[in-house]
């Protein structure tokens, strides 16, 4: 059975679908997206047997077809779904067809280290083409840069921009480079109603490449582009201010590279006021 339902507060509408009742002529152009080859339909069904999910949840901004998702990458597509053994909405990760990967297998165990120090959505478990994690009800990064106010709040910004960077931290100590935080705009995401981030899409992250996920973030936000001098406003960071020079910052950036330890993490921290 299909369920459509509207939801208030959204103009798309909701459609829940039992796993049993997937089909391929129907559902195949999103478990095997981008839906030109549908033939591991039937083996991506086993999986999400196996893995225990009990529906799928089509709701999102994104769109295959008329169904609703919640994003899609080069990789995969995620979606919402339902698992048997979790009570609450989690968010399922589905190898795109064409995807330049075998397997899921390397995204759960990067995601999955991660969280071995509080970093990144909780993995629970994956397949070969499908990766169920945490679902966090949340805004991406760039949506929040995009709508951001000079008159924003300077004690809630500050929180954000510290969290986003103590988990930048943890990455770059823990030796994982994520591989995408030049552009964090889709890869950090905003908890709805509170200044705490998740950096999400390990998929290009790895143990063999010198971090640079902090250098990276910081300049996102205080150096390159709009939102940097919309954020410097809010911090009150003006145009020739005696309280932030780019050449200073830049300087201690490139210590904390060389070095990124505590006391050099800090005095970023100190620097931007945060």
């Amino acid at each position: 059975m299909q369920l459509g339902i509207e939801t208030s507060g959204l103009s798309d509408q909701l459609i829940v679908v039992r796993r049993r009742e997937l089909s391929k002529k129907l559902h195949g152009s999103v478990l095997c997206y981008p839906g030109n080859d549908l033939s591991s339909f039937d083996s991506r069904l086993d999986q999400l047997k196996e893995l225990g999910v009990e529906e799928l949840i089509f709701e999102g901004t994104s769109k295959v077809g008329k169904f609703g998702i919640i994003g899609r990458g080069c990789v995969s597509t995620v979606v919402k779904a339902r698992m048997k053994s979790e009570n609450e909405i989690i968010a399922l990760k589905i190898r795109r067809a064409d995807a330049n990967r075998s397997d899921m297998s390397r995204d759960h165990e990067l995601q999955s280290f991660a969280n071995s120090f509080g970093v990144g959505p909780r993995s629970i478990s994956a397949s070969k083409d499908l990766f169920a994690m945490q679902f966090i009800d949340s805004i991406k990064l760039g949506k929040w840069a995009a709508k951001l106010k000079t008159r924003t709040s300077k004690k809630y910004t500050r929180s954000l921009i510290r969290n986003v960077l103590e988990q930048c931290y943890l990455l770059d100590v823990n030796g994982l480079d994520h591989g995408e935080l030049s552009n964090p705009t889709k890869h950090v995401l905003i908890w709805k109603g509170e200044p705490k981030t998740t950096i999400i899409d390990y998929e290009s992250a790895s143990k063999n490449r010198r971090v640079s996920n902090l250098t990276a973030v910081a300049q996102f936000f205080f150096l390159a582009g709009w939102q940097s001098e919309k954020i410097q406003k809010i911090l009150g960071f003006e145009k020739q201010s005696p309280h932030f020079s780019k050449s200073k910052f830049i300087a201690k950036l490139r210590k904390y590279k060389d070095a990124p330890i505590e006391k050099s993490f800090e005095d970023i921290l100190s620097y931007v006021k945060c």
